[in-house]
């Protein structure tokens, strides 16, 4: 998959769509495509995160690994992200804020899945060269962070 597939994928990451063309090839440019077969993790629970991931292709579950008292865990599913239109930001986005961040939960492939990735220290040197990108960016990353809280407000008071 060339560097166009990597734009147009970055294209429909709510995070990165109000990028232009010129914007976008620079971010895609860092980026790889990585395959994954069903069952395996893209990043586990606990581990440092060094990669931005966006989903392109098949089917991921974000779980999140819970004590319940004693030796007793168990694994619960946060998110199940699926191929569609919109394509959704996985994790690493502390990368953006330059900040090093522990996993909140692990990405589990449901089915042979396709993500883009991205070196954290490339995106963060990409966007901090252009501070009209970085500010389109931020402003964006702010308002996502605000609806995935409200969500587990919400999650929350359903319980």
């Amino acid at each position: 998959m060339g560097i166009e597939k990597i734009t147009e994928i970055l294209r429909m990451c709510e995070l990165f769509r109000e990028l232009s063309d010129n914007e976008l090839e620079s971010i895609a440019k860092s980026g790889r495509i990585e395959k994954f077969e069903s069952g395996e993790k893209i990043y586990e629970q606990g581990s440092i995160g060094t990669k931005l991931y966006i989903l392109s292709e098949g089917r991921v579950t974000l779980e999140r690994r819970v004590d319940l008292g004693g030796v007793r865990a168990a694994n619960i599913t946060v998110f199940a992200l699926k191929e569609q239109k919109n394509r959704r930001l996985m994790g690493g986005w502390c990368a953006l804020v330059g900040e090093q961040h522990v996993q909140m939960c692990s990405a589990v492939c449901e089915k042979p899945t396709k993500v883009i990735s991205m070196r954290c220290s490339d995106l963060r040197e990409t966007i901090i060269k252009d501070s009209t990108m970085r500010i389109k960016i931020l402003e964006k990353l702010i308002l996502l962070l605000r609806d995935r809280i409200y969500s587990s407000y919400e999650a929350i008071e359903t319980l």
